[in-house]
């Protein structure tokens, strides 16, 4: 499932179209994507509005467009649509040409004179749903690069559940919004903490700083360095298969699923487990209980 900086760099795709004219849009008539927000329902209300802001939150997207109107061009209601994406296990948007036909999988396709913005997903498994509230995220946590993501915010955090194992609250979207399985393991590798150590042995501090560290590195090397490769067709963006430049070899990250792979920092050979219930790899000599 994708994560924070997979998720950016989706919405980075569709991002350039801010300001532009929804033309048309079509939808896949057999999808379950549409399994909250009825496709017909996008259709009727998205036609003439302008796209005006994206945003991405842990691992959902938002796009906002402008209040619909009616066949007399006058606003149907002074609020804002806000259409949310979840892309679930493979969904993947991409940008091509307006004259774009739908390939398979194309469940959602926005239609301007400039684009189509694309919602590719052929396990089914994302979403859209549609809100018309000004701001829908308003009650959303903190994100860890957000400023109200505090030393004193997250210390809270740890005392009200100090017997948590970290690897299960990293992976708690509700405490750390866009950590998944693979930045959780890469946060606990940095601090130098078992996956299962309760987080009332932690340092708020040390753990503020690693999930920040991982969190700007996963964005420099995840969204910042391959949005020129996924802008294309080609090498669009896709959930699963990461992208083509990853972080570096002084990460966990390309180490933890190869075969015999080893720690980065003491070459011992790392250990594998289900913890929290998600596969879980750490240096059984750095990483101590």
């Amino acid at each position: 499932m994708p994560e924070l900086a997979e998720v950016e760099l989706a919405r980075r795709l569709w991002h350039p179209a801010v300001g532009e004219i929804i033309t048309s849009v079509d939808t896949h008539p057999k999808t379950r994507i549409f399994r909250d927000c009825p496709a017909k329902l996008l259709q009727q209300l998205l036609p003439h509005t302008t796209l005006t802001a994206t945003r991405a939150h842990g691992k959902r997207l938002l796009f906002t467009f402008s209040p619909p109107i009616t066949n007399n061009k006058s606003p149907i209601t002074e609020v804002p649509l806000q259409v949310e994406l979840h892309l679930g296990m493979s969904g993947r948007l991409y940008a091509t040409s307006p004259d774009h036909r739908a390939e398979k999988h194309d469940h959602f396709l926005l239609r301007t004179a400039h684009r189509t913005l694309a919602y590719n997903d052929y396990r089914q498994f994302g979403g859209l749903k549609l809100h018309r509230h000004p701001d829908p995220w308003a009650d959303l946590p903190p994100q860890v690069l957000d400023r109200a993501f505090t030393l004193r915010y997250l210390s809270a955090l740890l005392d009200h559940r100090p017997r948590v194992a970290l690897k299960a609250l990293l992976l708690d979207q509700a405490a750390f919004p866009g950590v998944g399985n693979w930045m959780a393991d890469e946060i606990c590798w940095r601090l130098a903490a078992h996956p299962s150590t309760p987080v009332g042995k932690l340092d708020p501090a040390a753990l503020r700083n690693a999930s920040r560290t991982v969190c700007c590195g996963a964005l420099r090397h995840v969204a910042d360095r391959n949005f020129a490769l996924a802008g294309t067709r080609t090498e669009a963006f896709a959930p699963g298969s990461y992208v083509h430049l990853v972080p570096p070899s002084s990460w966990l990250f390309q180490h933890r699923w190869k075969p015999g792979g080893a720690c980065p920092t003491c070459k011992k050979t790392l250990s594998r487990a289900t913890i929290a219930g998600r596969t879980t790899a750490w240096c059984p000599a750095c990483q101590l209980l």
